[in-house]
């Protein structure tokens, strides 16, 4: 029923662009009416192209009629153009400005082809220059859209939960979890290459990134087969701000009763060698008190029922630093080094209450506990790669090595005491965990033709992940609470390795109606092996995965352009996943590994159509379908004594139908304005547990900014979401919103940022709704977010403007969180 309404709503909407497009030949019936302006920009020291530069048609008298960027191959066309004279402007950060004069379109001649005009990079000197323009908020390019979170100031002093959360199709609770179009299983990559410490808690690792280092984030919800397979969602790519040509740096403090932090950044560039050092250290406060009430049943009538309450009050400390060194041969040939240190720790200690009464309604339990649980964790990381570049605009080779590795330790200590302050009961618990990783990996990128519209693109890639986690679990006695001895049946060493062998292989094509095709390939084959010190059997699997990816689409006009994707997507279960350690720090709440999980499949479709105008405002519709076949769930089952335990398992299908839209532009001189919403239906569905689950859904997202006389800046945030189905549940309502004024000084070499979250809610409820054959629950949330932050920015050194470079790095994207 609902795959039938999707292809219905599909159909009409191409229809609607087929009629759009068919307009188009209408307007050029009269072949010498009308008139053609087209070229490509190359970087005249590396004959590379320059894409999104900003190219402007001119008057015979030089006013400027319209404008547009070049695309990803540095290419322009200025179409349905009356017969005439005209110019053109060209500018881009980085490059001398260019003027062409006396271009004749003639009923003889009424296309001009100029071919690959050259633009030179700018090398004067600058005396403490500050870029100080704007990029709009959103952006949309071939693949991805883009959330510039350099140009938002509310997200001074904060981290990248705070920018994620603004991010178009991203949803961000008020726990910092992470999802794309409702899906959890996403990959996230830091300047296009992986994370260990991204890679195993992503709502912590989040809040260890400082929101002022973030340039911006890409959104990728359908990726081309040069990435990898993992993860059903689709990439997220968090972009740090990149060294100037020069020598500068900076430095940026906050203060407030939530979050602290001191970071900065240094930074040495000369034509062939770079240097850069950035570093950070951070404290964020979570602060919350939920209420459980779950009632445990025994086909279908009551065997008792469990009343808790948990109060947590933590600081999450935590730092970070990255090295980052390039050296440039010659215009051909660069190697990069950079070597990154990430720790801290992430303590979830709370004290709680909990009465459990039985079929009769009698109370057999009532006690407080006191659980103090920490979790200090430590990553080096370093990447080495080189690129060789060709004369040819786009051809290149680069070989890539990364070697990580990551510690990851956990602890606890569980006392329970009855209400006169008896001891009752003691656990402790240690887990230490320790993954080392290699990867490596060859790219090659050869274009047909000289605009480097018709590439190909091949590549291989190896990953190896050796993981080892020991752990021990101490109880007291019943006879003398004071005494812990090694709990041995859950007690172990688990070790597991994992192998991933992968080629890759794509074609794009552009044709001269502006058509775009890209096919391509992915081959993965993985290999999984876990074994056990004692009691457990080892487990052993391996699988291969084909996974096809299909891009089409048609600039429609230069302001209009619509896209139709196809491709499939893995999540492969991780060692903490696979883990059947169970982590017993709160008894009446379990949570343990599986191994017996295997990986899921998702089916993704989209198609999407976006619209700027000369004026820059913006606006992106996508209609999406994602359907995950053997899905990795969160499963809770809950025994007559009032204990549950939850693990992942496939033992569902979950199906997501939505309509995406994303829109920014300018009211007036002053005020800027961009926002997005989404209206979709989620659908679970489980024969194994007899489960369905259901409903529609939406959410909606504001910013708001407005510019005052004396360097003053205005800008309001919001985001409201009817909350997210789940396999046995539902989440109520949530919403967030923040506000911000920044004061510029010092020639905007610095700033102070004053920003407030949530001033008017304290605290934040949310409720969640959960059953199954075994219970029914109703969890009462309370989150207390209302904050207030100061933030010193300030900006030093010289610089002079220079294009970028690309980096080529490591882009280990299979490793997910969920």
């Amino acid at each position: 029923m609902h795959t039938r309404r999707f292809f219905f709503i599909v159909s009409f909407l191409l229809a609607v662009i087929s009629a759009k497009g068919q307009q188009l030949p209408t307007n050029q019936s009269n072949s010498t009416a009308k008139g053609q302006i087209t070229s490509t920009l190359v970087d005249s020291t590396t004959h590379l192209p320059v894409p999104f530069a900003t190219v402007a048609l001119l008057s015979e008298t030089g006013t400027i009629l319209t404008g547009q960027t070049t695309n990803d191959a540095g290419h322009f066309t200025f179409s349905e153009l009356a017969l005439g004279t005209y110019g053109l402007q060209i500018t881009y950060v980085g490059y001398q400005p260019r003027i062409l004069t006396g271009l004749s379109l003639t009923s003889s001649q009424p296309v001009r082809s100029l071919g690959r005009l050259l633009l030179r990079p700018e090398s004067r000197q600058l005396n403490e220059v500050r870029v100080t323009s704007q990029k709009a908020l959103i952006e949309e390019k071939s693949d991805r859209l883009v959330y510039n979170a350099g140009s938002d100031i509310t997200n001074k002093g904060g981290t990248a939960v705070d920018v994620l959360r603004k991010a178009p199709m991203l949803t961000v609770d008020v726990s910092g979890n992470v999802q794309i179009r409702g899906s959890s299983s996403i990959k996230v990559l830091l300047n296009g290459r992986p994370s260990g410490l991204l890679a195993r808690n992503l709502s912590e690792a989040l809040k260890m990134i400082p929101a002022n280092t973030i340039q911006s984030v890409e959104v990728i919800t359908s990726p081309a087969a040069r990435y990898d397979a993992e993860g059903a969602g689709g990439v997220i790519n968090i972009i740090t701000k990149k060294q100037l040509k020069g020598s500068n740096g900076s430095l940026d403090v906050t203060a407030g009763n939530y979050v602290q932090s001191l970071g900065g950044s240094y930074g040495l560039k000369r034509d062939k060698f770079g240097l850069t050092f950035s570093g950070n250290t951070n404290a964020e406060r979570e602060k919350s008190i939920i209420d459980v009430t779950r009632t445990s049943l025994v086909n279908g009538q009551t065997a008792g029922e469990l009343f808790q309450r948990t109060s947590a009050n933590n600081i999450h400390p935590g730092w970070f630093g990255d090295l980052s060194m390039e050296y440039a041969f010659d215009t051909l040939n660069r190697v990069n080094l950079s070597i990154s240190s990430w720790g801290g720790a992430w303590p979830t200690s709370n004290t709680g209450f909990y009465r459990f009464r039985n079929a009769e309604n009698r109370v057999t339990q009532e006690y407080n506990q006191v659980v103090d649980q920490q979790n200090p964790f430590g990553n080096i990381e370093g990447n080495l790669a080189y690129t060789r570049a060709f004369r040819k605009p786009k051809q290149e080779l680069s070989f890539l090595g990364q070697y990580s590795y990551t510690f990851d330790n956990s602890h606890y200590s569980s006392n329970q005491f009855s209400l006169t302050e008896q001891p009752l009961y003691r656990e402790t618990s240690t887990n230490r965990s320790h993954n080392p990783q290699w990867t490596w990996q060859i790219d090659y990128i050869h274009p047909f033709s000289r605009n480097g519209q018709q590439v190909f693109e091949v590549g291989a890639k190896m990953v190896r992940r050796d993981v080892s986690s020991l752990y021990e679990v101490y109880t007291s006695q019943p006879d003398n609470v004071a005494l812990l001895l090694l709990s041995t049946d859950r007690s172990n060493t688990f070790t597991y390795d994992q192998q991933v062998a992968a080629g890759y292989a794509s074609l794009k094509l552009v044709n001269r109606t502006f058509w775009t095709l890209q096919l391509g390939t992915r081959l993965e084959n993985t290999t999984m092996s876990g074994q056990f010190k004692h009691s457990i059997s080892p487990f052993r699997v391996q699988f291969t995965n084909f996974i096809p990816s299909i891009i089409l689409s048609k600039q429609l006009t230069e302001q209009q352009s619509v896209k139709l994707t196809y491709t499939q997507r893995i999540s492969r279960p991780m060692i903490w996943d696979l883990n059947p350690y169970i982590n017993a720090s709160d008894p009446k709440n379990l949570m343990a590994g599986n191994r017996q999980l295997r990986p899921e499949l998702a089916h993704l479709t989209e198609i999407s159509y976006s619209l700027t105008t000369p004026k820059g405002a913006y606006l992106n519709l996508a209609l999406y379908r994602r359907q995950t076949d053997n899905s990795i769930d969160d499963v809770r089952s809950v025994d007559t004594s009032g204990v549950s335990l939850t693990t992942r398992q496939n033992v569902a299908r979950n199906e997501r139908t939505g309509l995406n839209i994303n829109a920014a532009g300018q009211l007036g001189r002053n005020w800027k304005i961009n926002g997005g919403g989404e209206f979709y239906y989620a659908q679970f569905n489980s024969p194994a547990l007899q489960v369905q689950n259901s409903g529609w859904l939406w959410q909606f997202t504001l910013n708001l900014a407005y510019q005052l006389p004396r360097q003053y800046t205005l800008q309001a945030n919001g985001i409201y979401s009817t909350g997210w189905i789940l396999l046995q549940g539902k989440n109520s309502a949530w919403y967030d919103y923040s506000l911000a004024v920044r004061k510029e000084f010092w020639d905007k070499k610095a700033n102070l940022t004053l920003g407030i979250n949530n001033p008017f809610t304290y605290p934040f409820r949310q409720q969640n709704e959960s059953q199954s054959a075994t219970f029914r629950a109703y969890t009462a949330n309370q989150y207390f977010t209302r904050s207030l932050k100061l933030t010193f920015s300030w900006q030093f050194g010289q610089v002079r403007s220079a294009p970028d470079e690309p980096v080529r790095k490591i882009t280990n994207d299979d490793t997910r969180s969920k």
